[in-house]
């Protein structure tokens, strides 16, 4: 049941099963620091993951004119994400942050365990409002929608 873009790859006659994937995913906060979700937009697909470390920054940037919550704040975060795929799970750690401007986040890391271990990690995601909200998602609550690309494993 492995719906992983390699699949694709082995359908279409190409043979490198070591390639470069992307896998695009839907997530929410259930209890703080928990997440689940759902990836390649199926919500039998399940996304895991936890926030090991969320701080915002303290000074607000000097374009900030008026008073607002957010305005030039960085968060940075340190989290786990997990893709569960049969034979292609992976589990993989991430660090980097989000734009408390725009919700843009960017963070990388490895794979850890799993499908791919010592793998590099790229990952990007939005952050959308509670009042818009995403598939699958609970009504009113803030989603996160991404992309995690997963580079070549590491060759012996």
């Amino acid at each position: 049941m492995l719906l992983l873009p390699v699949s694709l790859a082995v359908a279409q006659g190409r043979s490198d099963l070591n390639r470069p994937i992307e896998v695009t995913y839907t997530k929410w906060v259930t209890t703080s620091p928990l997440m689940e979700g759902y990836w390649g937009d199926d919500l039998a697909n399940k996304f895991v993951g936890e926030v090991f470390q969320r701080q915002v920054s303290v000074r607000q940037a000097d374009h900030c004119f008026l008073p607002a919550p957010s305005c030039g704040r960085i968060i940075r975060l340190e989290a786990f994400y997990e893709i569960q795929a049969g034979d292609h799970s992976f589990t993989a750690l991430i660090r980097g942050g989000t734009s408390g401007d725009t919700g843009a986040a960017v963070l990388d890391g490895t794979v850890l365990f799993g499908w791919r271990v010592g793998a590099p990690v790229h990952v990007e995601f939005q952050t959308i409002p509670g009042t818009i909200g995403c598939v699958g998602a609970p009504l009113g609550a803030t989603c996160f929608q991404g992309t995690i690309r997963v580079g070549p494993a590491p060759r012996d």
